[in-house]
């Protein structure tokens, strides 16, 4: 048995390295896609609205989740991050008793295998 123990390991860590990273995020197509959903946001559209586009955007804003209303945006910057794409967003938003209120956002971007726009924890 101690004489397959080396061959095991090999086997074992062949098997678990065979899958490979998908592809970086596509910078042009994630810009596109962190827009197509704020203007969705900024329209007044649902969540659920972006995922009956083609190709489908998968959307996940705790700020538009809790409907707090988007006046405006500005994409301060964005760079390649790992696999996916990132993005520094001015946001003013207007709560549901009326005050507005601007917020520096970061959203991450997926775009392999789908579309994906996720705002992160502040």
């Amino acid at each position: 048995m101690n004489s397959l123990r080396p061959f095991l390991l090999v086997l074992v860590f062949t098997i678990g390295c065979g899958s490979s990273l998908p592809p970086a995020a596509d910078s042009a197509q994630a810009r596109a896609a962190l827009q197509s959903a704020l203007d969705a946001w900024q329209k007044g559209d649902s969540l659920e609205s972006l995922q009956g586009r083609s190709p489908p955007i998968h959307v996940n804003d705790f700020g538009w989740d809790r409907k707090d209303r988007l006046v405006k945006y500005e994409i301060l910057s964005e760079q390649a991050s790992g696999q996916g794409w990132k993005a520094r967003v001015l946001l003013t938003i207007q709560y549901p008793n009326g005050s507005q209120m601007q917020h520096e956002a970061n959203y991450t971007v997926d775009t392999d295998p789908s579309l994906v726009v996720i705002r992160e924890l502040e």
